[in-house]
């Protein structure tokens, strides 16, 4: 019966995902079903869904959640984000760096889809150099999403961070390589081939100390995101936020309605999403037949890492969203494994998840992005063709690499 809900359990939350249903809803249902199967009466399962409200951890993970989001509406809504662009194009006088450091300061708004907002940037800079529109979408996901392995204001870090009760720091510190890596093969395989890499120089008489004053306020403008980045190693993510968007109030350049910035609507699928994947962790954490079941799994003779693989990539691919298989395969495998293998296997969950979510066709972001530059995923898949698969290898060299340590 267990085997059946567990079968069930993934197929609705897949299904309810692609039908649109909201991600923190498909997984309590999928939960729910669990619990069912499990034997769980209705009074247990409202238990703990209660319980899990009242946890630190659920807490602190909606905080953060919801922080993130008001950081990036505050910077748009607030007019820093466009300041920062501006400056930064000011500053930097070669196209290729531009190409790399928009998507990349950018990748910080992490609301869904978001990588829309550095389209119309990268499609003007890629005019200037003559460049595909399909390398022109290529650039603006593999740069961005690139830094999603480490940066750690990213919902889906965050996530995993609370999920798998990891800090985030050694997450960061565990991924780092994927993300140099990633980075680096972006840089070599999209930027490194344009030819002409100077932003044409405006004519006017500017001095030394009007490009200081240029550089300074491209630092001034970018600082709630360095901000963030910076504290957040040192302090809990969520306080890290905080001040960050205190320093976005103090700033600001344009009036918009701070109560319309704080109670936002959108938040609330963000809230749920949070609420849902904790809730389905505790479940899975009350049904210890769950762990004598995956142990016989084991005992047949299958390698844990080839059930993960194969079990993140399916999940990966379907849903196309992360939050879901963090929230599915952390808290089933993570308690499996021995202490000391805890992160190497929720690494290459992440690092395997994140490469097929990324080539998923219902990723929003790519869809978006293809929408903006005309391209079809044909022609996207061709430029991904050495981008991609480097970062499936890079998760798995990754993996081995921590596994031995």
């Amino acid at each position: 019966m267990l085997v059946v809900g567990l079968i069930l359990t993934f197929t609705l939350i897949l299904w309810l995902v692609k039908k649109a249903v909201p991600i923190g809803l498909a997984i309590i249902c999928g939960g729910m079903v669990l619990a069912l199967f499990a034997g769980f009466d209705p009074l247990k399962i409202i238990k703990i869904i209660l319980i899990t409200f009242t946890q630190k951890g659920t807490i602190y993970l909606i905080l953060t959640v919801i922080l993130i989001n008001i950081l990036s509406t505050m910077m748009k809504d607030y007019g820093i984000m466009d300041l920062m662009v501006e400056y930064l194009e000011k500053t930097f006088k070669s196209i290729k760096a531009l190409l790399f450091i928009i998507p990349s300061l950018l990748a910080t708004f992490t609301a869904t889809g978001s990588a829309i907002i550095a389209a119309p940037i990268i499609d003007s800079l890629g005019d200037r150099v003559g460049i595909t529109p399909a390398r022109k979408a290529a650039i603006n996901l593999y740069v961005r999403h690139a830094w999603y392995f480490i940066l750690p204001i990213a919902v889906n870090l965050v996530n995993a961070s609370f999920i798998g009760n990891i800090p985030i720091r050694t997450l960061v510190k565990a991924q780092f390589p994927v993300s140099v890596i990633c980075l680096a093969t972006s840089y070599l395989v999209f930027i490194r081939p344009i030819k002409e890499s100077s932003v044409p120089k405006k004519e006017n008489k500017d001095n030394e100390k009007q490009e200081e004053k240029v550089v300074l306020k491209a630092l001034f403008y970018t600082s709630p995101i360095i901000l963030s980045i910076m504290l957040v190693l040192w302090m809990p993510t969520y306080i890290a936020l905080f001040l960050a968007c205190i320093l976005t109030f103090f700033i600001r350049k344009k009036n918009s309605s701070f109560s319309k910035i704080i109670f936002n609507k959108k938040y609330i699928p963000l809230v749920l999403a949070a609420a849902g994947v904790m809730i389905f962790k505790n479940i899975i954490e009350n049904i210890p037949q769950l762990k004598l079941l995956l142990e016989q799994i084991l005992s047949l003779g299958i390698s844990l890492e080839i059930i993960v693989i194969l079990m993140t990539s399916i999940a990966s691919y379907v849903a196309a969203n992360l939050t879901v298989v963090i929230g599915l395969m952390y808290p089933l495998i993570l308690p499996l494994v021995a202490p000391e293998q805890v992160v190497p296997i929720a690494a290459l969950i992440y690092t395997i998840g994140y490469a097929t979510y990324f080539i998923s066709p219902i990723h929003l972001c790519q869809a978006l992005t293809n929408e903006y530059f005309g391209v079809s995923m044909k022609d996207l898949y061709k430029e991904y063709k050495i981008a991609v698969p480097v970062m499936y290898v890079a998760g798995l060299a990754n993996y081995l690499f921590l596994r031995g340590m």
